[in-house]
């Protein structure tokens, strides 16, 4: 009698692996493209932040905001940047919910799930994180984009 073509337990493995798809754990949609030089320029000039107004900040937060609005796309629970102001400080956070800037010192715990992004933050790789309740996205500084998915 002549077998199937198919091994069974791979279809059947197959059918367990969850499928990727391109959207954040809130179910929005991720803005997977790179990110422009609006957004880029936007996330330099947090660290000038110190001596900056409100208003100004509120201008970088709506520009940051933009680059995903413009898409559909869903908006990161928060960005973490690498902090250029010196010691005592390490990194910078963005709360786009409230649009709150903050700088951290180092070893100072970062808030509402955003310590997991810290160590990204600080190397010259990336520009910024974006947090996501179930991703990371690591922002070069030519625009292009990493993507970390959560293990949870």
């Amino acid at each position: 009698m002549p077998r199937p073509m198919t091994n069974r337990r791979n279809d059947a493995f197959a059918r367990s692996v969850p499928v990727r798809r391109n959207s954040t754990g809130a179910g929005g949609r991720l803005h997977d493209g790179n990110r422009s030089e609006n957004y880029r320029k936007a996330l330099r000039a947090l660290d000038g932040s110190g001596s900056l107004g409100a208003v100004d900040v509120d201008e970088f937060v709506d520009a940051i905001r933009k680059e995903f609005a413009d898409r559909y796309c869903s908006i990161p629970v928060g960005i973490v940047g690498k902090c250029y102001l010196g010691e005592p400080f390490e990194v910078h956070t963005l709360a786009l919910d409230g649009a709150i800037l903050e700088h951290y010192h180092r070893g100072q715990v970062l808030p509402g799930g955003l310590e997991r992004a810290r160590a990204l933050a600080v190397s010259p790789a990336y520009l910024a994180v974006e947090v996501y309740p179930d991703r990371m996205v690591c922002a070069r500084a030519d625009g292009s984009i990493v993507i970390m998915e959560s293990d949870s």
